[in-house]
């Protein structure tokens, strides 16, 4: 009786998670993210995907990557949100036609009530997903919250300028 109990609960569990996985129901990452784990993961398609088709501004793409030694960079998502599953491949796009080192990029996933599990990431107090948090010396100088008005490499040249104008006032 056990072991048939047992079997109709694993059929249950299996027929579910089947289920879950043919309805696209999305994968969430909490923690620290490694792009490998986006790349290799099949429930990240939507990712390589997004990197692959988002064209880039070169300008502004030049920006960044002439300040791409003074920055780091803070990304927090939630992989199941529509708004992540856009802004992540477009900001990484930027990231690499930037030259922008990977250990200067930190990207956590976070569950639907924003925890991300990790106390630095959660000490940022983000109320929407995506933001990516632009830092310089270790402070927050600027942030973008959710899906920008321009595209995102716009917005990161813009913070940086601004970044840049503050520290030529305090020479």
């Amino acid at each position: 009786m056990r072991l048939h109990t047992v079997l109709l609960g694993c059929g249950l569990l299996l027929s579910s998670v089947t289920m879950a996985q043919s309805s696209g129901e999305s994968k969430l990452l909490k923690g620290k993210i490694e792009m490998k784990q986006l790349i290799s993961d099949p429930a990240f398609a939507w990712f390589y995907t997004g990197v692959n088709k988002y064209e880039v501004n070169s300008n502004m793409v030049n920006y960044v990557k002439a300040t791409k030694e003074q920055l780091q960079m803070v990304v927090l998502v939630n992989t199941t949100e529509e708004a992540s599953k856009q802004l992540l491949p477009q900001f990484y796009k930027v990231m690499i036609m930037a030259s922008v080192p990977e250990e200067s990029v930190h990207i956590y996933g976070a569950d639907d009530k924003g925890n991300t599990g990790n106390a630095v990431a959660d000490g940022y107090k983000v109320k929407k997903f995506p933001t990516i948090l632009i830092m310089s010396d270790g402070k927050e100088e600027g942030r973008i919250a959710g899906i920008p008005k321009q595209p995102v490499e716009e917005e990161l040249a813009q913070i940086i300028m601004k970044i840049n104008s503050k520290k030529k006032k305090e020479e």
